[in-house]
């Protein structure tokens, strides 16, 4: 058992210094300060490379079979009063079989294994736009991602840790644009949803549910009225068919001397193909066969391109107003690169499909609609489904169904597009003059 110094007043604890060795030169001293057997105070000399002058509180106790010493902090940052209830704390955990080294090992290495499983959001959605972007099929969804995420979430809640988001913070994050942006709010969350997920399926977010969930959770909440309270659902304007001829012979004139203005010509071709304004202001030379009269958009991210939306292979039958306006391009003559081009030869902005409908043709719509106009005009035709459908390069979105439906019906589609062009550029519905169209319903 050690041996109970006597204890020590305060005033004799301060005068405790260093000693001196055999030679005369200064050496550390451990005084015993009583009260409390086992507690000492170190003292270091001046010339002690490691805190020189330094004294610091020890323990001295028999764990196990081995003598330890247990340091207790520096003097006097830690007070006489204070090492002493240390002293005797760790005097009972000797006691009671607990070995208070090993046990502040395990602390520290808890804390480093905590510290190593520590994610800001910020990290966490870095990873995750990074997932993202391998299967967004454009360029343009991984940016529109990083922007929602850079403008709706990481001002709010980037520099917390995910294992600390709770509700609360994701309800102060939505309630400053939710009711301006509905839909943008709600995408945000989902996308918040899955990040906070894949934080506890790797183990960064532990013994917490996700906070995010939107059905049933977070859309309860009385501060986010469904979004047709406060945003009711406002279609894309779209030009009726019946006044798709007019539209034609008034979007010619425009164009006036012919190829001033390539934004019409390409206007006027994605409205003979039915196809996206992206795939047709990007449309290449190297997609179009003349001799098979066939456009061929291939899958999303082949070639590098930005322009698709589809994981398949297309072919688009091209009709004869389609291919008129190819060989009236500038480029028909190389057949090299983009068919579509500004007069000074660089891309087409999407934003020139706009105002030109509204404010100079005099109609109203947008680009986009004019898949819209060729949807109600097959629906008047009773035009098949199906036919319509992959004409607009819409596919069955059942897994079971698509399975079975592989055929792109492209012989079916043909004659629409023929029918639907002629219509278009000279006001008679073919389909109606027609005997047996086969595309067409049966009456009946």
């Amino acid at each position: 058992m050690p041996v109970i110094a006597k204890e020590l007043a305060e005033v004799s604890i301060r005068r405790l210094t260093h000693t001196h060795n055999a030679s005369g030169e200064p050496y550390k001293a451990v005084h015993p300060v009583g009260g409390v057997a086992g507690l000492y105070l170190q003292c270091l000399p001046p010339s002690d490379s490691r805190k020189a002058g330094a004294r610091s509180w020890l323990y001295r106790a028999v764990i196990g079979d081995k003598r330890r010493w247990i340091g207790l902090g520096n003097y006097p940052s830690v007070p006489t009063k204070n090492a002493k209830e240390a002293a005797r704390a760790l005097k009972e955990d000797i006691k009671n079989g607990i070995d208070p080294i090993a046990a502040k090992e395990a602390a520290k290495a808890q804390l480093k294994a905590e510290q190593g499983n520590e994610l800001t959001f910020d990290q966490a959605a870095a990873k995750y736009v990074i997932g993202r972007s391998k299967v967004f099929k454009t360029a343009k969804q991984t940016q529109r991602l990083r922007n929602q995420l850079d403008t709706y979430v990481l001002p709010y809640i980037g520099s917390m840790q995910v294992q600390d988001i709770e509700q609360t913070h994701l309800i102060s994050m939505l309630v400053n644009y939710y009711e301006r942006i509905p839909d943008t709010a709600v995408r945000v969350i989902n996308h918040v949803e899955r990040i906070i997920q894949q934080a506890i399926i790797s183990g960064r977010r532990t013994n917490k549910a996700n906070p995010a969930v939107w059905y049933k959770n977070l859309s309860l909440c009385e501060e986010f009225p469904a979004k047709k309270y406060i945003a009711p659902l406002k279609n894309l304007p779209a030009l009726h068919y019946d006044e798709l001829p007019k539209f034609m012979l008034a979007l010619g004139g425009y164009d006036k001397p012919t190829g001033s203005k390539p934004e019409a010509a390409c206007l006027a071709f994605a409205i003979h193909t039915v196809a996206r304004m992206g795939e047709a202001r990007l449309a290449k030379w190297s997609d179009i066969d003349l001799k098979t009269k066939i456009w061929t958009i291939e899958p999303s991210g082949t070639k590098g391109e930005d322009r698709r939306k589809s994981d398949k292979l297309w072919l688009i039958p091209l009709t004869a107003p389609a291919i008129k306006i190819l060989k009236a391009q500038p480029s028909y003559a190389s057949q090299q690169g983009r068919i579509f081009s500004k007069l000074d030869k660089a891309e087409i902005p999407d934003s020139y499909f706009g105002s030109n409908i509204n404010a100079v043709l005099g109609f109203k719509g947008v680009a986009h609609g004019f898949r819209t106009t060729f949807k109600t005009w097959c629906q008047s035709n009773r035009i098949i489904e199906e036919v319509s459908e992959l004409s607009l390069k819409h596919t069955n979105t059942d897994a079971t169904r698509a399975a079975y439906a592989r055929d792109q019906l492209f012989d079916d589609r043909k004659p629409l597009l023929e029918a639907y062009s002629e219509y278009a550029m000279t006001g008679v519905n073919p389909i109606q003059k027609a005997d047996v169209i086969p595309f067409k319903r049966r009456a009946g």
